[in-house]
């Protein structure tokens, strides 16, 4: 009998030790539900850091196609940091009197287009009409001179006179010629044309227009500016029109300093305002400046662009394009190109389903390609269609295993 009560503690702790771990199996085993719900390994896509590999089967691999990274013909591209709208400066015309005077018509106004030599005001110039008189009175010493000459010409030839006589009437009818030309171009050095010097030729002229002068354009454009206003009194040193032919305008944009081996004059350019989004207006380089600005550290170029249309106006702000030479590229597709935040990735082929990422730095940019300057190698085969929806399954992994890609 005391041997059995010995025994019965130690069976009393045994039973309660084995009712204790067969609890704690059946707590560690899923139910019937949660293994149902659990997802199957086959059919999601195995994620490494920075590997994708798709189960066989996957609808995905119908969707990706493939490209191997090669080189291919690209013609660079240069892009400035600004650019503005100016109008050719060779066609360009700040015009004022070349004497003092009153204004007493104006025949232009602002926005005008107006044909070369087509009359922009009337001046009324006291000093014009002084010269135009001066040129009168030499007109009429000349002919004075001219006839005494003949005179003494032929009295000579009948030895009415002796040779000092003929050679007085020779100079005077020299010294009279001199001083008539002196006079024409004074004329025209204050704007006069051939035929309204022509016109001084006559026997009389009205008393008025002996002093009025017109200011002319120089060639055919636009009026620009206009600071005329009948009755005011002008002196040589005022503005009064500004003529702009804007058939052609130049454009003035600032390269970084890293490009200036690339650009040259004659290279073609695309030039695109706010105005018109959808338009490219072709151009060219003129000439690219000879210094670098020490704030900006740019070079200014200067293009030229058809404005046939007039559609292009003086300080739009343009958006600048060159197009270099062409030359031979390591390249992919740009639909080969996927962003993940910052980071410029592909997805290059391990096998028949195992895609890895990589990062790459790129440079040119075509239509269809783009330059891939690191991250790539001749050869590589990377994922065209399909990789955005590569990526969403690399993400979606990533997230999974709590990590970033």
């Amino acid at each position: 009998m005391a041997s059995w009560k010995a025994l019965l503690p130690e069976c009393i702790v045994r039973l309660a030790v084995a009712v204790a771990i067969t609890a704690v199996s059946a707590s560690c085993q899923p139910t019937q539900d949660e293994t149902q719900k659990r997802p199957q390994h086959a059919t999601q896509p195995a994620t490494e850091a920075g590997v994708i590999e798709l189960p066989e089967g996957s609808s995905l691999l119908t969707q990706i196609h493939t490209e191997r990274v090669g080189h291919r013909s690209m013609r660079m591209s240069l892009r400035a940091q600004g650019g503005k709208i100016l109008p050719n400066e060779n066609r360009l015309a700040h015009l004022g009197p070349r004497v003092p005077g009153r204004i007493v018509a104006v025949y232009a106004n602002l926005g005008d287009r107006v044909q070369s030599g087509e009359r922009l005001l009337l001046l009324d110039s006291p000093a014009f009409g002084e010269a135009q008189l001066e040129y009168r009175k030499r007109r009429t010493a000349m002919r004075v001179a001219e006839k005494a000459f003949e005179r003494a010409k032929a009295l000579s030839a009948e030895g009415a006179i002796g040779i000092s006589e003929y050679q007085r009437r020779e100079a005077e009818r020299e010294n009279a010629g001199a001083e008539l030309y002196e006079a024409e171009e004074k004329l025209h050095l204050l704007g006069m044309a051939e035929r309204e010097i022509e016109r001084l030729s006559a026997g009389q002229l009205p008393h008025a227009e002996v002093a009025q002068v017109f200011l002319r354009a120089p060639f055919s454009g636009e009026i620009i500016e206009r600071n005329a206003t009948i009755g005011e009194v002008v002196d040589s040193s005022q503005t009064l029109f500004t003529v702009a032919d804007l058939s052609t305008v130049w454009v003035r944009a600032d390269f970084p300093e890293q490009q200036i081996g690339a650009l040259k004059a004659g290279l073609a350019v695309e030039v695109r305002v706010a105005a018109y989004p959808d338009t490219i207006f072709q151009g060219a380089i003129t000439y690219i400046g000879a210094m670098i600005d020490p704030a900006t550290r740019t070079v200014t170029a200067r293009l030229q662009i058809p404005n046939s249309d007039r559609r292009l106006r003086p300080e739009m702000f343009a958006e600048v394009t060159v197009r270099a030479q062409e030359q031979s590229l390591l390249a992919i597709p740009r639909t080969a190109l996927q962003q993940v935040g910052n980071r410029t990735m592909v997805f290059v082929t391990q096998g028949a389903r195992r895609f890895e990422w990589l990062d790459v730095k790129t440079g040119e940019v075509s239509n269809e390609y783009v330059e891939v300057k690191t991250g790539l190698k001749e050869g590589d085969e990377v994922v065209t269609e399909g990789s955005y929806a590569l990526k969403s399954e690399a993400l979606r992994g990533q997230m999974s295993m709590g990590g970033p890609l």
